[in-house]
Formats: structure tokens, sequence, C-alpha cells
């Protein structure tokens, strides 16, 4: 009897995926040629065609690639796995896994091509498996993106892994005993092959003869009471018996012993390791201040890395936030130093850039997208306050109508999902981090549940039924075009959710530390269903690693303080085949920004790898600085995991400098710089006195000289040649540190960087300037106006980096009588209230819209006239050069362009490259 085209097809895709190899048309005709005849099909007529053309269009379109950078010169690891596989070396393993994800998970044969080509990859950097071989330990870390398929890829890799001969194979997950599990039940589908039983399951259909058997250390639990002794007795991994898994929590208690129980003479210390830190972001990264020991948990992974001599750590993130920022340096922390590869994003994924878009770009299609109201809009805020304790109560027992709106979407959607009646849906409300307020909040879902179940089966024709009305309202705002494409009709709805209401599939869960009393109470059975409807109520543990199957819905009304946590809440990122249509998020306007900030992180982290990897750069290479949230909203990750970045500012760093006092408080003298400061001077006053356009005032004798309209360029000229003391904040030369190393000066200043940075934000918009008189010595030079010594006081003299310290301790150049003076010419008929401190009148027009650049010729006066620094004060006429600028608040609310401060956070391989580049061109300059 004849066989199937589909099976012919499905033999000519797996033969492909064998050889891991991209045929050409020839290939595919030969292939199928051959599969045609095992299945007594003839290869003449047009079936044989159809099959052809179906196969060309699957196996010939692009397979996505990934980027590795890679550093393999440093170590004794060599290339090993092309010598492996030309020695005739199989992958049974890895052929069940592809068979099962093809014939039960629905993978094509482009994703799983991509799957194919990344884990061999992968596997292929890690160390060298074989006995005969020298042993070398590796880290990694792999970099994809959220519910993008990240799981699966490291199942594929350890298939591959004891393919290839690894002989434990350890995976780290959450620190929840449920999510661990949730692991542990996808491990034995897709790795083990039977279940908790010894029940045959996923991969284990597929798996021949000569596959080798993995066997579970960790089960239903990884270290329960009940099982520490028979886990003490259990043979330890050896090079002569079966590979060994364990699932194991990021618990220290949980990872000590399981690290004393490996350091144990049966234990071959070159035996073959992989270690898999799922969510390595999490719990892992050494979150403890530099003079400390370690964090526990990170200790604990360091020395379970270092037990065996051929131990392979890869680290598995969509948040790699905290890893880039491990010091590179430290030989036993994670950084992963030997590689780094992201997996390419799936063109079917839905991510974050798809839904909210970035910093640079928002999102083209964000109609699924909606603003919850809150504040005074609406009630959202009354009823449930988004910063509150974990005490609260609320006040009524009734949802707030934004969420009562959520669920009937919730509901319609679930209805006009094609086949719906045999899919898993699912929704999220994810409103507290408490407990007790997500219980509070899921009493109130089921009882809106129970109510809407009720009307649908009993009063769906009563179209005056409130209930009914609001149904409708949300059907013909959110779905009426969907369901009329696809010639659904509201009565055809009705009947459908009517039945859906019947069937006992729609079900409340709540998720959390203490929900099994709550669920059971409601006999929420502990397994889901095939074609469950649910709505899941919880907070943190819903935030990482679980997945929520057929998610539609979400509303999510949370207080965030870190990006790559708010990342990991987006349960709704990932797939959505065949009703991504249907799928609607409610959050507030401020997490939208926040998650194309973070968004804007991820998208810069593979930006910067990708380049770095054309150029055949090393990890060690990859410098990082991210930049911090112009909106001041969520960080770009806990504050002690970034105990290791430093703090820059970018190139062109956008400033919020107004209604601050900058002055230069430190003043160099030493002879060359004082030489660069009176040149640029010079150049400043004759560009003043020779351009038509730059209005000069004309004072009395003895007072303040003042130019307004001063050129952008002007000021930038001089501002990037005007050097203050060292260390000076806005007018030094900006520092470079690195560790404990000598901090290096920049080719730049703060102030300068400003005037870039503001004539790049406000075009063609200029300064005003003015030389402040003091009381001294009339100042000597090409000055074509008078111009008098400021007199300041000076009792501290740098010697090591010769520079004054002006006024003390105070740190202030001018009195509080110079901004008057300036005020006084450019507003001579403003009265001024003799309270208003300094910064009060940079808040008015005072001192007009623009910037205002103030100089001082100061002369130093030191109390201690035998002081060896005396010889470094110049002579009268001669005075160290100053400088003030006001930038009143009116130069940006009037103009419409008031920002945000920004700032750039380095990791160590950015900063530590930046310092030697400073370090060489110093060395080029004492050379010259």
């Amino acid at each position: 009897m004849p066989g199937s085209w589909s099976s012919a097809k499905q033999m000519v895709t797996i033969f492909y995926a064998s050889v891991e190899k991209t045929p050409d048309e020839g290939d595919i005709v030969q292939m199928l040629k051959q599969a045609a005849k095992m299945q007594r099909l003839s290869s003449n007529g047009k079936e044989f065609e159809q099959a052809f053309r179906e196969l060309r269009s699957q196996l010939l379109d692009k397979v996505p690639e990934g980027t590795t950078l890679t550093d393999n010169e440093k170590t004794v690891w060599e290339e090993w796995l092309p010598e492996m596989k030309a020695s005739e070396l199989s992958f049974p393993r890895w052929l069940a896994y592809y068979q099962y994800l093809q014939k039960k998970q629905g993978a094509d044969y482009i994703q799983l091509q991509t799957l194919g080509r990344s884990t061999e990859r992968i596997l292929g950097l890690l160390a060298d498996p074989r006995r005969d071989h020298p042993p070398v330990q590796r880290k990694g870390l792999v970099l994809g993106d959220v519910q993008s398929g990240k799981t699966r890829t490291y199942m594929a890799l350890m298939n591959k892994a004891v393919d290839c001969g690894y002989k434990l194979i350890v995976v780290l997950t959450s620190s929840d005993e449920s999510l661990r599990g949730q692991t542990q039940k996808r491990i034995n589908s897709d790795f083990i092959g039977f279940d908790f039983a010894r029940k045959v399951t996923g991969i284990g259909e597929y798996l021949g003869k000569e596959a080798v058997t993995v066997t579970p250390l960790t089960n239903d639990d990884d270290f329960i009471k009940a099982q520490s002794s028979a886990f003490k007795t259990h043979p330890r991994p050896t090079w002569d018996r079966a590979p060994l898994v364990a699932v194991m929590k990021k618990n220290g208690q949980v990872l000590d012993k399981f690290n004393k129980w490996l350091d144990n003479p049966e234990f071959p210390k070159d035996l073959p390791v992989l270690v898999i830190d799922d969510e390595s972001d999490y719990a892992s990264v050494n979150s403890a201040k530099a003079e400390d020991s370690p964090t526990r948990i990170n200790s604990l992974i360091c020395k379970l890395c270092r037990i065996s001599k051929r131990t392979s750590y890869v680290a598995v993130t969509a948040t790699p936030f905290a890893n880039v920022f491990i010091d590179d340096e430290l030989e036993d922390d994670l950084f992963p130093k030997d590689f780094i590869h992201i997996l390419p994003t799936p063109a079917a994924y839905i991510g974050a850039k798809k839904l909210f878009g970035d910093l640079d770009t928002p999102a083209t299609d964000s109609s699924c997208i909606h603003e919850l109201e809150w504040g005074r809009k609406r009630d959202l805020d009354k009823w449930l306050p988004l910063t509150h304790k974990k005490e609260y109560k609320f006040t009524t027992n009734k949802l707030d109508p934004q969420i009562e709106y959520a669920v009937d979407c919730f509901l319609i959607a679930c209805a006009l999902r094609a086949n719906s009646e045999r899919k898993r849906q699912s929704m999220l409300l994810h409103l507290s981090r408490f407990t007790a307020v997500q219980q509070q909040i899921a009493d109130m879902v089921n009882d809106y549940l129970d109510n809407m179940t009720n009307v649908l089966q009993y009063h769906l024709q009563n179209e005056a039924d409130e209930r009914i009305i609001a149904l409708r309202r949300a059907y013909k705002s959110e779905y009426a075009g969907y369901a009329s494409t696809h010639g659904i009709t509201w009565n055809i709805l009705c009947r459908r959710m009517q039945s859906l209401a019947g069937s006992g599939r729609l079900l409340v869960r709540l998720v959390n530390s203490d929900a099994k009393d709550w669920n059971l109470a409601r006999s929420v059975p502990s397994k889901l269903t095939p074609n469950e409807c649910t709505i899941y109520v919880g907070g943190n543990q819903i935030s990482r690693g679980m997945t929520l199957d057929g998610l539609v819905c979400s509303v999510f009304y949370r207080n965030v303080t870190s990006a790559d946590t708010l990342l990991q809440m987006g349960r709704w990122f990932g797939y959505r085949p065949g009703y991504d249509a249907l799928q609607r998020i409610w959050l507030l306007r401020r997490s939208i920004d926040d998650f194309r900030y973070a968004c804007s992180i991820v998208e810069d982290i593979k930006d910067t790898a990708n380049k770095m990897s054309e150029y055949g750069m090393t990890p060690q290479q990859l410098g990082i600085s991210i930049q911090g949230n112009p909106s001041r909203g969520v960080r770009i990750t806990s504050a002690n995991k970034m105990r290791n970045a430093t703090k820059t500012n970018g190139p062109l760093e956008t400033f919020d400098l107004a209604n601050q006092i900058i002055e230069s408080v430190r003043l160099d003298v030493d002879p060359e710089r004082n030489e660069t400061n009176n040149k640029a001077l010079d150049i400043l006053i004759t560009d003043c006195i020779s351009n038509e356009h730059i209005t000069a005032s004309r004072p009395e004798q003895g007072t303040t000289k003042i130019f307004q309209n001063v050129p952008s360029k002007t000021i930038i000229d001089f501002l990037s040649a005007y050097r203050a003391g060292y260390n000076d904040t806005y007018f030094g030369p900006t520092l470079m540190r690195y560790k404990n190393r000598e901090p290096l000066e920049s080719n730049t200043t703060m102030m300068a960087q400003f005037a870039r940075t503001r004539q790049s934000n406000i075009p063609g918009t200029t300064w005003t300037i003015a030389f402040i008189n003091g009381e001294g010595a009339i100042v000597s030079g090409n000055v074509p106006f008078t111009w008098k010594e400021v007199v300041r006081t000076s009792d501290f003299y740098d010697d090591d980096h010769m520079y004054w310290k002006i006024s003390g301790d105070k740190l202030r150049l001018a009195g509080s009588t110079d901004y008057r003076k300036v005020a006084d010419i450019l507003h001579p008929k403003n009265v001024y209230p003799g309270n208003k401190s300094e910064r009060e009148y940079y808040l008015t027009k005072y001192f007009g819209d623009d910037p205002v650049l103030m100089l001082y010729r100061v002369h130093v006066k030191t109390r201690h006239p035998d002081s060896q620094a005396e010889k470094y004060i110049p002579s009268e006429g001669h005075g160290l050069l100053g400088a003030k600028i006001i930038i009143p608040t009116v130069d940006y609310i009037d103009r419409g362009k008031r920002r945000t401060s920004v700032t750039y956070y380095s990791n160590t391989v950015a900063t530590r490259l930046t310092y030697e580049s400073l370090e060489r061109q110093e060395e080029e300059n004492d050379e010259q």
C-alpha cells in the first residue's frame, strides 16, 4: 500500500537536519525521489512536482545566523568538534529531539535549521569532552529574547553535549520551587525522555538504542529532606557511568550540598561537565561590594565551575544587563570571557521592539497596546494605589472598570480564536507584588467571572442587561473588525461565548507562594487541561521563566525599578501563531516608556556585539556603555549589580544644568596651560570685537563689559581650549578612573560637552559673555576695554597637580553681587527683591534666554607668605583665568527644550579600553 507525500517530505527534511547541510535544487530532487520510492510513490506527476516546490520553498529559505564573539588565543583550548564529526560521530539524541520538535511541537524546517546551527556553534565553543585531550574550563553567554525559545536552545545543546560525551549536566534555574519544577518537567520531556513515574514522554518516543540514556539526579524536588539521604548514596558521575542531569534551584543550601557531594575522590576532576545557568542575570551575579566577600549564590556557582577542570559554564539570559557589568578581570567570577553567542530573533517573534519600539523609534503598529487611565482621569489609583503596602485592604469587593473591561475582552478573544475549543488560552493580571493583595484581587476576579458565566449562559438575549451592554461595547471597540474579516457575526460570537461559559474551561488561578490553599478551596486542579482558559493572578513568581500558554490578554500595573526585571515581566512576548491580532495589553504610560528604554539597552548591546564580531574582537573587548534612562524611570539593573560600572558622560551629553551655580573653583597655574588659556581668551575677545552681529554694551568706566548674540561656535571654541585646574568639576579636564590606577585626564570638559550638545539640540542659538570687573589691577594685554582683576584668597595649593583652590572650603569663584552686575546691564529697569537667592534669580528673565559666560582675571592672595606656592601666583595684571556660567531655567521652558540629565554606565571592559587609550596618548605626548 502506497505511503503519503507528507511522509516523503518529512523524510527529506529529517535527512537534511541530520547532516545540517543546506541543499541545492538537485539535492532536493534526488532525495525526494528516494523518499518517494521508499513510500511506493511515483516520481512523475503533479504530486511529485507539488512536493518538490514545497520542499524547495522550505529548505532554500535563508536560515538566520546568530552572532558570536570568541577568545581562543589566550587559552589552551583548541577547536575539537570538526575533528569529532569527521570521525563519523553520530548525534542520535539530537536527531530524536529534532523529530520530537517537528512531529509533536510543529517546528518548521527554518526553525529547526536555525536551532541546529546555533547549538552546533555553541557546542563547538565548549570544552573538549574527550578524555585523552587536555582539560580546560570555559565560560560563555547565550543571549536571546524574552520567551523566544532560549529553553529549547539549551535543551538541544544538552542533547548534543551528551552525544559528544559530556557526563554531567547541571541546570541552574529559579530560586522558586514551582519554577524549578516547571523546568524539570521540560527537561524530562525534551532531554531525559521519561517522567517522574518512568513513563516514556517527549523525546523518549524517538530515542533509538544507540542513544545514550541520561539518569536524573532530581525529580519532583531537588533537595527535600526525604531525598537528601538517597541522594548522598547515589553513584557519582564518572567516565564509565551513564550521564547524569540535575536541575537545581539557585539556593545556597541546595548548591552547597550538591558541591560537597561532588567534591569526593570518586568524582574525576577532569570529567566533562556542562553547567547551564538559566536566567543567569538573576541571583548568579555577585552583588556584594568590592571590599566584601562575593554573595553566597555567586560564590557557590563559581565553586561548582571549578570542581572539574573540564567544566563549561553557559549563562543563558534575555536581559544580560547585570552580566555585562561583571568585572572581566576577575578570573574566578562568571564573566563570559571565552564566548558570547547572540541568538537570531525569529521573524514570527513578537518582542519589545515590535510592541513598544525603542528610544529612537516608536512601534509602527501598537494597536494591541492600551494605556491604563490613571491618576486624576480615572479611579484606578483609588481602587489600588500604584505604591501600596502588603497590608493594603480594598474598600470594595468589585474590580476596577478597566480590569472588568479587560476580562470581557478575554472572554471575547477566547471565543473568537480559531479552533478555540481545543486550545489552551490565558490572561495575566499582574497588579501587585504582595501575595495578600493578589489574593484579594483573585477573589474579585473569581466573583466577576462567575457573574459573567452566569450572564452568558442565562441572560445573553437580554440586550438591556448592563453586563451584556459592556460586553458588546468591548467587542465593538476591540474585535469587531477581526470578527467581520473572519465571517463571525455578533450572534455567532454569542453562541460561542455561551458554549465557553458552560464548558467549565474558564478558571482563575492564583500564582504565588501562598496560593495552594486558595486554589484548593475553589477546586482548581493542580494540572491544566489541554483546552483550559485561565486567568492568572500573580506577581513576581510569574515574572521570570513561567510560560503562560495562549496568553492573549494582559493587564500590567506595577511600579518597577529595574529595566531587566521589567522585560522579564513581559510574559506577553513570544509567539502568537494565528491569534496575534487578538492580543491586548493594558499598562501605564510610564511602563510603555520604560519598555522602550529597556528595549534600547538590549538593542545597543546586540548592535555593539554585531559590530565587534565583524572585526573579530573578543568578549574581553566588548566595551559596553549603557545610557541611563532619560525619563528617570527604571534604572538599568539593581544598583548592587552595577557596582563595577563607571558612570560617564557621553560624547553628546544632554545636561540639566539650569538653576546651577557653575564655576571654576580650582585654577591651574601650570605655565603651559595658562598660555593655552590666554591664547583662547585672545581669540574670544577678537571674535567678539570683530563680529558685526555681536552686540557690545557701552558701560561706564570700571563697570562690567558685556557682549550679546555671541555665536555658539565662538563659545565652543573657547571652552574646548580653556582648562581650569585638576579635578575641577565643570571646567577641568574630565578624569578617567579605572580601579586603583592613577586617574588620567581626557581631552574634554563637562562644559565643553554642554556647549556642543546645546548647539546640537538648539541650532542657531547664542550666548552672552560678561567680563567681570573687580577691585584689583587693570588686566594687561590685548584687551580693548577696561577689565580689572578680582582678588581671591586661597590657603590651599595642590603641589602635585599645580592648582589653587579658590575661597577655601566654600569653593566659590564669584560673590553674590556679580550676577546682579550682569542683570543690571541686561535689564536695567528691573527691580530685584533683596531677599532673593542667586539660584532664584536664575529662574527669572533677568539674564535673558541665553546662557551667560562670566570671565574673571583672578589675583590669588595667600595668608602664608612663606609658602612655596607663592611663586606660582602671576604678577598683577596677569591673573589666572576663571569662568562661571549661568543657565537660566527659562532657556529650556520658553523653547520647549527642557531636557533631563543623561549619563552612561560603562562596564569594566569599556572603562579599561578608554583608560588604556588615554595612557597611550600620554606616552606619545611624552615622547614628542
